[in-house]
């Protein structure tokens, strides 16, 4: 079988006669319909390094897709289609043409675009985080490098990328085309671009892995269990996370002098959310109280991954048959001031959600909790 896309070099024996040689990519789709684009010269000696130059390669890929989407589709595998895919919405000719355009140059780059816009928002600091890795694998994937780029197709293309290998999930791939989608968006609402591509595809949303919180039964065979050195450390910061709601970022941020107050019998932690900036208020539970005191109120450094591989470990060494990890430290802390009887609105203050839907996540009583409520509820039922 005949691959679709292939780089050749001095197709026509140039080399011979002038020492270079030129670069093609050959697009086969059926008989009688292929085309040479040319993309660079090279000597032989440097031919096999040119050829898998990032350019090259990006533009293969790129190519690959929009063949796998025009089968997809059953479109006629000819040239002639192929090339509309590439070359639709090119820039206008005509000078009056451009107010359609609004004198934009469809040849600018879309992630370009995206970096300058999403990167002068005013996000936190994790939230840009996540767009670079998105736009980092736009980039990667070559499927929409330009304004002209943005077509059905394309974004198609893009989308079998994000599947390839099946890596990522239905619920983070659609997290990435609402991360790309609100950026077409923009520019059909700037008229940059004659339409949003959006509007014509629709992607499964899934759903997002279900989290299983650590019991009082768990968290505290996590306290109680002998462990020395890195581990110990370790553990300990995850028995603060559990007993403050704190996520690993903002317990990084964190600053006992200037960030916590006294009231009544519990100290308070007065802060605000690093991912979303929403304040939180959150009482230092006895345990993370411990913790402190422990550390003379500095909670020992360590990293995030190097942290939740510790938390593995205490999961085997404590017979936990659930994943343990910092954000299950923060599930488990909201799920236990629900099981005391604080309602959703005092969680979602503790945690400094935004909305309350976000709470109703962990609003999920264990079954425990729910034979105590029956057996006290119901007693006197006839």
């Amino acid at each position: 079988m005949t691959k679709n896309i292939k780089v050749i070099f001095d197709r026509k024996n140039q080399a011979a006669k002038s020492g270079v040689g030129k670069i093609e990519i050959r697009i086969y789709l059926k008989e009688g319909e292929r085309k040479f684009e040319t993309v660079g010269e090279a000597t032989p000696e440097n031919s096999e390094a040119a050829m898998q130059s990032k350019t090259i390669i990006a533009k293969v890929k790129h190519y690959e897709q929009i063949i796998q989407a025009m089968k997809l589709f059953n479109e006629d595998m000819t040239i002639e289609n192929f090339n509309n895919h590439i070359y639709t919405a090119q820039v206008p000719s005509k000078p009056e043409d451009k107010v359609l355009f609004k004198g934009n140059d469809l040849r600018q780059s879309f992630i370009e675009f995206c970096r300058e816009h999403f990167e002068n928002e005013g996000l936190a600091k994790n939230s840009v985080k996540d767009f670079n890795v998105v736009f980092n694998a736009l980039e990667e994937s070559g499927c929409l490098n330009t304004l002209a780029d943005l077509t059905k197709v394309n974004v198609l293309a893009w989308d079998a990328w994000l599947r390839m290998g099946n890596k990522r999930s239905d619920y983070t791939i659609y997290g990435y085309h609402k991360k790309v989608k609100k950026y077409t968006k923009l520019l059909w609402q700037l008229e940059m671009i004659e339409s949003d591509p959006y509007q014509y595809v629709k992607f499964p949303k899934g759903s997002n892995k279900e989290r299983n919180p650590l019991n009082e039964k768990e968290l505290l065979k996590i306290r109680n269990v002998s462990c020395k050195g890195y581990l110990e450390r370790a553990r300990d910061r995850f028995v603060f996370m559990a007993y403050t709601g704190l996520a690993y970022c903002d317990m990084e941020l964190f600053d006992f002098k200037t960030m916590t107050e006294k009231r009544k019998d519990y100290t308070y932690i007065d802060g605000a959310r690093l991912k979303t900036g929403s304040k939180f208020f959150t009482p230092i539970l006895p345990p993370a109280m411990e913790v402190l005191k422990k550390y003379d109120y500095q909670l020992p450094p360590i990293t995030n991954q190097k942290l939740n591989e510790y938390c593995h470990l205490l999961e085997d060494l404590c017979q936990i048959r659930k994943p343990v990890t910092c954000h299950i430290a923060r599930h488990s802390f909201a799920t236990l001031m629900l099981s005391y009887g604080f309602t959703l609105e005092e969680v979602k203050k503790m945690l400094g959600h935004k909305d309350i839907k976000t709470t109703q996540i962990y609003a999920k009583l264990s079954t425990q909790v729910l034979e105590d409520s029956v057996a006290k509820k119901l007693k006197r039922l006839r």
